[in-house]
């Protein structure tokens, strides 16, 4: 099953025959050795998926997919035969390896990460379950929450940077991240599989899928627990010494697709999540000093995300009207009990958002080479917080609400010119309720060289975020040393942030070996959200505006079929009219290094390299001046080895050279870890 990706919909129509090739494709090229760093710093890296796999479609450019080779904007894919290979945990130690963005986890697994798209905000990028939006309402920003979205369910997850508002409309102003789940496919099986290791680590998975008849389905479940490590470094603990911070998630999921009739087919999928993590959240003593050793402090969420569709082919195929429906209710807790030697007081705050999409898109072919798009969208989104906050016999509470409507048309052309020329133009005009309506658009051509194998590709496009419904209604309490100290009301007259980027690329390969490019972009966000204090109170405003600009580069080189390595290069540089200087957590220099050797017939050992420069962060606490983090090298190993064609055994080592590192300041990442397990299909 494939997706509608503007409209949040699996589009079971064009997938089931494409399924077995996108589920096949090896997209993104691993890394080079070490001596070829400086080739790849001159080099590119925007569109490597394609120098891999040859044809394959990304789902994510368009209203229909588009073929990879006539795709302008950047993009990566990884693939389940990456995810199965590098043996990644979650979504986000997948996306650690995407040139352009920047993971930051702020505190053990299942709480609150981060994903920075080129230097902009965490929540100026959309993200995608099955094309349906999955960006929370409720959280301040109107940001995704990474944390704990497993990757056993996932067949691929496409990457697409720079401004996608003329697709997707608001929040794709830094890129869209598709997570695309997987349908099932020949006889039926059932997998099994236990993985365990240090720090009480214990995770478990089992999954069931095939077809009868025309109807395919797919169901998993899995389960991880770990004890975890201290996220609290020393400098901030108190007399009591290290605690462990663990974290459980436990996620369900299922999809099913059938064909009704040669015309006619439907797809319904289901994703829930339930994780609760310890968060070391910061106390209060009676002395007012910061307490951060907080034994009784949790993170709790819960996340569902249910999508439907329809699709069909009419007039021999060239008119294909899709409809889609989605739903997503995500609510999460923060909690604090008083403890001994800690916090002095109880807190709890709740938060939940609920997004409602429907869709109707079409595409028609006017020529085989030229194909239109155009069709409307209805969404709406609500929240609830609450909470309140007992200092011994005296409490305050909170609590704020609020729900907007969204209505959207848009339409795009498509054209291709034999081998050589290539071009997507989309506009899309969206009417958000109680603000101006936005007009964006995105051109992005390009042209191929086969004699050469050269590949030059341009995209400008324009985006804008409306702001989150906490950033315009929300209400909390401030506090310092843990005591109220003041209130943040939202601010209803707050504008969208707009965006416009432009990029260019170049790509070329050397035979079949050698794949090398360099892409420059530049984007400008005006009108960007921040919050600002007035004596103890706070409110958000719209500043003045935020510079993006960089390079992303990569070198492939595959030697041969069962040894791939890529290396890719990342320089970012962000600047602020408001604080004249970098902003925080967005590293100027970022590598990364992959590589895959199958040694044997079914043995296959690979290694992820990461390699990360931030040179400005904010104290934990949020006071005092801005912090030089300094570079960090976190270097994974992972091997597999097939016992039978049913057999599988695995292990994994992560940060195998043990470095101490804050990816989020005053919140510590795991040491070495080592886990082993064994995999069982029938």
């Amino acid at each position: 099953m494939s997706l509608s990706p503007r409209t949040g919909a699996m589009r079971p129509g064009w997938p089931r025959k494409r399924d077995r090739i996108l589920n096949s494709m090896t997209i993104k090229g691993w890394g080079a050795c070490a001596a070829l760093t400086l080739a790849a710093f001159a080099a590119t890296s925007a569109h490597a998926d394609e120098a891999t796999v040859t044809p394959e479609l990304l789902v994510s450019a368009g209203v229909e997919p588009i073929p990879t080779k006539e795709v302008s904007s950047s993009y990566t894919i990884v693939t389940a035969e990456e995810i199965e290979k590098f043996q990644y945990q979650d979504v986000t130690d997948a996306l650690r390896s995407v040139p352009g963005l920047h993971v930051v986890p702020s505190g053990a697994r299942g709480t609150v990460t981060s994903v920075f798209t080129r230097g902009a905000n965490s929540n100026q990028t959309l993200v995608l379950v099955n094309g349906m939006p999955i960006n929370d309402p409720s959280s301040p920003g109107g940001a995704t929450n990474l944390a704990g979205i497993p990757l056993d369910n996932v067949a691929r997850i496409e990457v697409v940077r720079g401004p996608q508002s003329a697709l997707y409309g608001s929040q794709a102003i830094g890129g869209v991240i598709n997570i695309i789940t997987k349908s099932g496919a020949g006889e039926p099986s059932v997998t099994a599989r236990i993985e365990g290791g240090t720090l009480g680590t214990l995770n478990t998975y089992a999954s069931t899928g095939g077809t009868f008849g025309a109807t395919d389905y797919f169901f998993s479940l899995s389960r991880e627990d770990t004890d975890g490590n201290d996220i609290t470094p020393t400098r901030l603990r108190d007399t009591r010494g290290e605690e462990e911070d663990g974290t459980e998630t436990l996620s369900a999921s299922g999809r099913i697709g059938t064909t009704f009739n040669e015309n006619v087919s439907g797809s319904i999928f289901v994703q829930y999540t339930d994780a609760e993590a310890d968060t070391d959240s910061d106390g209060s003593t009676a002395g007012f000093a910061s307490v951060y050793q907080n034994f009784d402090s949790l993170f709790e969420s819960k996340r569902l995300f249910i999508g439907g569709d329809l699709s069909g082919r009419f007039l021999d195929g060239k008119w294909r009207p899709h409809f889609s429906l989605g739903y997503t209710d995500q609510k999460s807790e923060s909690s604090d009990n008083p403890d001994p030697g800690g916090s002095i007081y109880l807190d709890r705050t709740t938060n939940e958002g609920q997004t409602i999409k429907a869709a109707f898109d079409n595409a028609f072919d006017l020529t085989p080479e030229q194909t239109l798009s155009f069709g409307g969208s209805y969404t709406r989104d609500k929240f609830e917080s609450s909470g309140y906050r007992d200092l011994g016999g005296f409490v305050i509470t909170q609590s704020s609400d609020a729900k907007t409507d969204a209505f959207a048309l848009y339409a795009g052309d498509h054209i291709s010119v034999g081998d050589r020329f290539f071009a997507t133009i989309s506009a899309r005009y969206d009417m958000p309720e109680d603000m101006e309506d936005r007009f964006t658009f995105t051109f992005a051509p390009g042209i191929y060289n086969p004699e050469t194998d050269t590949r030059v590709t341009v995209s400008y496009g324009t985006g804008f975020k409306t702001p989150s419904l906490y950033q315009r209604y929300g209400f909390d309490v401030n506090t310092f040393g843990g005591f109220p100290s003041g209130v943040y009301r939202g601010n209803p007259d707050l504008a969208p942030e707009k965006s416009r980027g432009f990029e260019v690329g170049l790509e070329q390969g050397f035979g079949s070996d050698v794949r090398t490019g360099a892409t420059w972009f530049e984007t400008k966000i005006e009108d960007a959200i921040s919050i600002v204090f007035v004596g103890a109170n706070s409110t958000a405003i719209n500043i003045d505006e935020l510079d993006t600009k960089g390079v992303e580069a990569f070198i492939e080189y595959n030697p041969f079929t069962e040894l791939t390595t890529r290396l890719d290069y990342t320089l970012t540089i962000v600047n602020s009219d408001q604080f004249a200087s970098s902003m925080v957590r967005r590293p100027r220099h970022q590598l990364n290094f992959t590589a895959s050797w199958e040694v044997i017939p079914g043995t296959v050992l690979s290694t992820n390299t990461e390699w990360v420069d931030i040179d400005r962060d904010i104290p934990r606490d949020g006071f005092g001046f801005y912090l030089d983090p300094g570079p960090y090298t976190v270097v994974n190993i992972a091997g597999s080895h097939r016992l039978t064609d049913n057999v599988k055994l695995t292990a994994r080592v992560n940060n195998l050279l043990d470095a101490h590192y804050e990816p989020a300041n005053g919140f510590v990442a795991p040491g070495i870890e080592a886990l082993a397990g064994v995999e069982v299909t029938f």
